[in-house]
């Protein structure tokens, strides 16, 4: 479980991974990481697919988002993703 930040009801916002996949045959690679967004009241599924410089994020339903930005989230899931992958 990756802590991300605090909502506006400050419960902490986390990215549960699931499981990840390497995909070679794609150029340059690709790698597509599945866990769950939450901050305890709220779920949702997220699908990220990382490319060389790239990441893209899906977000299941749900309404996360009423209690923190998207795009704050999607910097910070990027960002996590990126840490990951170094590792």
């Amino acid at each position: 479980m990756i802590y991300l930040t605090n909502d506006t009801l400050d419960q902490a916002v986390y990215f549960e991974l699931m499981k990840s996949d390497t995909f070679k045959k794609v150029p340059g690679g690709e790698r597509r990481y599945h866990g769950v967004l939450g901050n305890g009241t709220s779920e949702v599924p997220v699908t990220v697919r990382q490319r060389r410089e790239s990441v893209e994020m899906d977000f299941g339903r749900g309404n996360i988002f009423s209690f923190v930005e998207e795009r704050v989230i999607r910097k910070m899931l990027a960002d996590a993703v990126r840490e990951m992958a170094v590792h």
